[in-house]
């Protein structure tokens, strides 16, 4: 107890060092939004880096009556906007009939709706080229669906190719 204060006058508050000075909200508002971003981003990096979740031997056999084509090529980049998560696929001639046959294409759970011969003769995906007696067709999936994979912690699922398909089932007449 000083002096002052046995005199009925309260001690001086003490000086603050510098490190301890009031920030301000802005400040503290400014670098947790930081913290949250960086947790954030590092969360979606860890998550479309992560490995498929299951293996491709795991598949169930197909049935005989559907004709299944693997992707040539698989394209996942949600992040680029629309129309970027797609298979390239090798189709033969044969499929080009679309009274004759329908089609689906199956990514892990998901079926979208593939209309076969829909294509030109010589359409180019990239850097894939039709084999003779094939034209090349590519089969969309929604970018919404992409981030489903994605946040679901499936996206490895979604970049490998054994996990795309595309089926033919002939039409009955």
């Amino acid at each position: 107890m000083s002096v002052s204060s046995r005199q009925g006058h309260p001690d001086p508050p003490a000086p603050v060092p510098p490190l301890m000075k009031h920030w301000g909200a802005h400040k503290t508002i400014g670098i947790a939004s930081a913290g949250i971003a960086l947790v954030l981003a590092g969360t979606i990096a860890w998550l479309v880096n992560k490995p498929p979740t299951t293996n491709c031997g795991a598949e169930a056999p197909a049935d005989s009556k559907i004709h299944t084509i693997r992707p040539t090529k698989v394209v996942v980049e949600p992040w680029q906007g629309r129309h970027q998560v797609y298979g390239i696929f090798m189709v033969p001639n044969r499929y080009k009939d679309d009274s004759r046959y329908s089609a689906t294409m199956s990514v892990q759970g998901f079926d979208g709706v593939f209309t076969p011969g829909r294509s030109p003769e010589n359409e180019h995906a990239e850097d894939v080229v039709a084999e003779p007696g094939h034209y090349v067709k590519r089969g969309y999936v929604p970018t919404r669906v992409a981030l489903w994979f994605l946040f679901t912690g499936r996206f490895g699922d979604l970049r490998a190719p054994c996990h795309w398909t595309l089926g033919f089932v002939h039409r009955a007449q």
